[in-house]
């Protein structure tokens, strides 16, 4: 069955399909001169941008739904902090209920990690980062003051490409090269936030999914922000220790399932059966008693899911035994050179 993301995107060919587009197109014009009168409006001085009292690193895209951002976050936050820097991570815990006010998770491992009060983002990030401060809430100004007044050093904003009331030292914008961002049409025609232009704010790029296509995409960026250096990622995954020579169902609630599964195929995991639900998806024990059913019929040995699947499943348990695939960024070499930027900008090292 199709996600409601892909039949709001992809309507019928040819007339019909054409036809049945008409009215988001229309709703595209709007949208896009009030996505270009704001950005305007921030880079002129019309709308504030607050100047938190420590650095600023964004990472965000262009595109609804996953590119890769939160793995980016961690890994980032990881490296700083090896090198003797103090990074704290700011992210809005989207439908959570801690987006409308401002949730801190100190350390991971003295608090009981809640989906509901949180998010499945934050969960994830405060399991993976012991000891990094993760403020959860759509305040980003208020979550930027704390973390400053903590100690931190430097605020990691999880998906802020777009969040422009924050003045930023750097803009690190990820763009899927599986998914040709210059085939896209604005929301809600299409998945993009901003139009093309909105690359121009970019401080660096990185493409993830790099493919043999990322040189083509490399060079179409570059004749939009030519001082803009540009870096390829893949992802990197590690299979669960207990699925070795097992069959095992497949089921992800998060922007590309698609990605999800071919990732855990890479690793030779025999897929007995897949099911895909919406990004950011809550079960219901009835839900998770279906899947259960569905991967004893399809003769799975075991359940595998990502990890923020996982963590918005909360306390449930299943009769098979159920796992993560853990997922990391691969920067194919480029990692100094990605870093070099980050810490020159944050005036460390060099």
């Amino acid at each position: 069955m199709a996600r409601w993301e892909d039949r709001l995107f992809e309507t019928e060919p040819g007339i019909l399909g054409e036809l049945l587009r008409l009215p988001l197109t229309a709703l595209a014009f709007p949208y896009a001169l009030i996505g270009r009168a704001r950005a305007w409006a921030f880079r002129n001085g019309w709308l504030a941008s607050r100047k938190l009292p420590l650095p600023v690193i964004s990472i965000g895209n262009l595109t609804l739904g996953g590119s890769g951002k939160t793995p980016v976050a961690i890994w980032l936050a990881e490296k700083l902090r090896d090198r003797g820097f103090q990074p704290a991570i700011s992210i809005r815990g989207y439908r959570s209920q801690a987006e409308r006010g401002l949730l801190l998770i100190k350390n991971s491992s003295d608090q009981k990690l809640d989906p509901n009060l949180v998010g499945d983002e934050a969960c994830l990030i405060a399991k993976r980062l012991k000891n990094i401060p993760v403020l959860v809430g759509k305040n980003r100004t208020e979550a930027g003051i704390q973390a400053a007044e903590m100690g931190s050093r430097v605020l990691i904003l999880d998906d802020g490409f777009q969040h422009l009331k924050l003045k930023r030292d750097l803009d690190i914008l990820l763009l899927d090269a599986g998914k040709n961002i210059f085939r896209e049409k604005l929301f809600p025609r299409g998945r993009l936030r901003e139009p093309l232009s909105a690359l121009k704010r970019a401080g660096m790029v990185i493409l993830t999914r790099a493919s043999e296509q990322t040189a083509d995409l490399a060079a179409q960026i570059e004749k939009i922000h030519p001082a803009c250096p540009v870096f390829k990622m893949r992802y990197r995954a590690s299979a669960p220790g207990q699925s070795a020579g097992k069959k095992v169902f497949a089921f992800a609630g998060i922007a590309d399932p698609l990605q999800f599964f071919e990732l855990a195929q890479s690793l030779g995991l025999a897929l007995a059966g897949k099911k895909s639900f919406s990004d950011h998806h809550y079960y219901s024990a009835e839900e998770l008693a279906k899947i259960e059913r569905e991967a004893y019929a399809a003769g799975a040995e075991m359940l595998l899911t990502t990890e923020k699947d996982l963590a918005r499943l909360g306390s449930k348990k299943t009769g098979m035994r159920l796992e993560a695939l853990l997922i990391e960024p691969d920067f194919l070499g480029d990692e100094e050179k990605i870093l070099g930027p980050v810490i020159k900008k944050l005036r460390i090292g060099k």
